[in-house]
């Protein structure tokens, strides 16, 4: 299950939001003020920590469709709206993992110049020691697939 850790005796944090674009940001600051709240006062890992969410992030409201505030209320309050976040601190990197309901393997993309869409990934796979995905096979998240990276600790 997404919302428990693993990794026993590591700190751990999750946070649910509604796939809505806002999501980033708060995805954002759910990051810094979890990353702070455990002693992390590097502020490039905190960046990269930051940068990497949002872009999963992103890349989770453009798959499940809510990428405009007009989306029906109904619909937004169901299971298939949402988006789930868990960090893991390790003892040498932090685990990022994000989740929604998507049935699609996310694929990095090449993109020309000048293109202002599908970078996230590319970021991602730089910024990260590793990524990958994964679709549960059990459980509350089974149907849908978590996207995670690993980040090195400062």
């Amino acid at each position: 299950m997404l919302d428990a850790s693993p990794y026993l005796d590591q700190p751990c944090n999750s946070l649910t939001l509604v796939a809505l674009p806002n999501a980033v940001w708060i995805s954002r600051a759910y990051v810094a003020a979890t990353l702070r709240g455990w002693g992390h006062k590097d502020d490039e890992f905190v960046d990269d920590a930051q940068l990497i969410v949002s872009e999963l992030v992103t890349n989770s409201v453009n798959a499940l469709g809510f990428q405009d505030n007009r989306t029906r209320m109904g619909v937004v309050l169901s299971s298939e709206s949402l988006i789930r976040i868990l960090m893991t601190q390790l003892a040498y990197e932090l685990i990022i993992e994000v989740w929604d309901g998507g049935q699609g393997a996310p694929k990095q993309q090449s993109v020309g110049v000048e293109s202002i869409n599908g970078r996230g990934l590319e970021i991602v796979a730089a910024l990260a020691k590793r990524w990958g995905y994964r679709f549960p096979k059990g459980g509350e998240l089974a149907g849908g697939k978590i996207v995670w990276a690993l980040l090195p600790l400062p």
